[in-house]
C-alpha cells in the first residue's frame, strides 16, 4: 500500500470527523465574535448614557445619574460606568444628608467595582462619611490595619487624631510622607503632626 492510497484510506475513514471539526471550530470562532460585537455594543450604549446622565448632572439635574445609577447596579453590577456613577450618585446623597442611600452606592461600589483605584476611592470616601458621623470603629475596619495608600494613611492619622491617640496618628502621618505627595499635601501633613506635638 502506498502513501498515497494510505491517504485516502484515512480520509475515507475520518472524514466525517474532520467535516465535523471544522463545522464546529467555525461556529465557535463566529459565536465568540458575534459574543464580543454584543459585549462592545452594549458597553457602548452604556457610556452613552453615562455621558448623557453627566451632562444632566452637570447642568444641575440629578435625577439621570441617580436613575442610571439604580438601573445598573441591578443590570451592570460590575460595569465600571456603574461605578463611576454610583460615585457621583453617593456624593449627591451626601448633599442632600441622605448617609444611608450614600453608603449604598459605595458599598456597592467596594463590592463589585473590577477598578482597584476606584474602589479605594469609594472606602475613601465612605470613611470619611463615618468619621464624620463618629462611627470610628467602622471606620477604622474599612482603612484596615495597611492602608493601601497615602490618602487612607492619612485618613488614619485623622481618625486616630481625633480619638485622641496621638502615638499612632503620629505614626501614620509619618508613613504617609513616605509616599510621593505633591507640597501642599506634604505640608497639610506636617501640620498635623506639629498640631500634636
Amino acid at each position: 500500500m502506498s502513501d498515497e492510497e494510505r491517504v485516502v484510506s484515512w480520509l475515507e475513514e475520518n472524514y466525517k470527523g474532520l467535516i465535523l471539526g471544522i463545522i464546529i471550530g467555525l461556529s465557535t470562532l463566529y459565536g465568540y465574535k458575534a459574543y464580543i460585537s454584543s459585549e462592545n455594543s452594549s458597553q457602548l450604549e452604556l457610556s452613552r448614557q453615562y455621558d448623557l446622565a453627566i451632562v444632566q448632572y452637570n447642568s444641575g439635574k440629578i435625577e439621570s445619574i441617580l436613575k442610571f445609577s439604580k438601573d445598573n447596579i441591578i443590570q451592570n453590577p460590575k460595569n465600571i460606568y456603574t461605578s463611576l456613577a454610583n460615585l457621583y450618585s453617593a456624593k449627591e446623597m451626601y448633599a442632600q444628608s441622605n448617609y444611608e442611600e450614600a453608603y449604598l452606592f459605595l458599598d456597592h461600589i467596594i463590592t463589585y467595582s473590577p477598578d482597584a483605584e476606584i474602589q479605594s476611592l469609594a472606602k475613601y470616601r465612605k470613611a470619611k462619611l463615618l468619621i464624620e458621623q463618629e462611627v470610628y470603629d467602622d471606620a477604622d475596619l474599612l482603612l484596615g490595619e495597611e492602608p493601601i495608600n497615602y490618602q487612607h494613611l492619612e485618613l488614619k492619622g485623622d481618625l486616630y487624631l481625633i480619638q485622641k491617640k496621638y502615638l499612632e496618628a503620629i505614626n501614620f502621618y509619618n508613613e504617609a510622607l513616605t509616599y510621593s505627595v505633591t507640597p501642599n499635601e506634604r505640608k497639610n501633613i506636617i501640620a498635623k503632626i506639629n498640631l500634636i506635638k
